[in-house]
């Protein structure tokens, strides 16, 4: 039954099974590059997202940094007015204590308190008001309370400070 077919029809059909693996090896080979163009855009894409992303993490590195130098710019100034704060407090108090000044508050009437005779000011410099001294260990109290106040107020405004720049928006 073979012999029978003709030369013509297996010729025929070897030719088209010869075009049509040519036809799916050509086919292959524009497959292959219409992969190796997509896997290029990809490769180009990922390295692109890679420039972005490193440019965006310095940035904002560099801006943590920046940060980071104010806050220790506006931590050694608040720190360095707490001390002074400090020091010009234990001074006052010191000096209270050691009576080498003296704290006066103005008291009402003309009458004297509790033994301590009424002291009044230069005259025409005051508004008429009545002034008694402080003990000197009552006034050191003062003083120490007081500065402990101003000591609050600079940690106060360097806490301010500190949320304020940390708030701030980048320039």
């Amino acid at each position: 039954m073979i012999a029978s077919v003709p030369l013509r029809l297996v010729l025929a059909g070897v030719a088209l099974l010869l075009a049509a693996a040519g036809g799916a090896v050509v086919n292959g080979w524009r497959w292959e590059a219409k992969l190796a163009t997509a896997n290029k855009v990809h490769a180009d894409t990922l390295a692109e997202i890679d420039r972005t992303t490193a440019r965006k993490l310095q940035a904002q590195q560099e801006q943590q940094a920046d940060l980071q130098r104010r806050l220790e710019l506006t931590e050694q100034q608040h720190y360095q007015e707490l001390i002074h704060a400090q020091e010009n407090a234990d001074r006052l108090r010191a000096d209270l204590a050691a009576d080498r000044q003296r704290l006066l508050v103005k008291v009402r009437g003309p009458t004297s308190c509790g033994g301590v005779p009424a002291t009044t000011g230069a005259a025409g410099v005051d508004d008429g008001a009545q002034y008694a001294e402080l003990h000197p260990a009552t006034a050191a109290d003062l003083a120490a309370l007081a500065g402990d106040a101003d000591r609050c107020a600079v940690k106060l405004k360097g806490l301010q400070d500190w949320a304020r720049e940390v708030t701030a928006k980048p320039p």
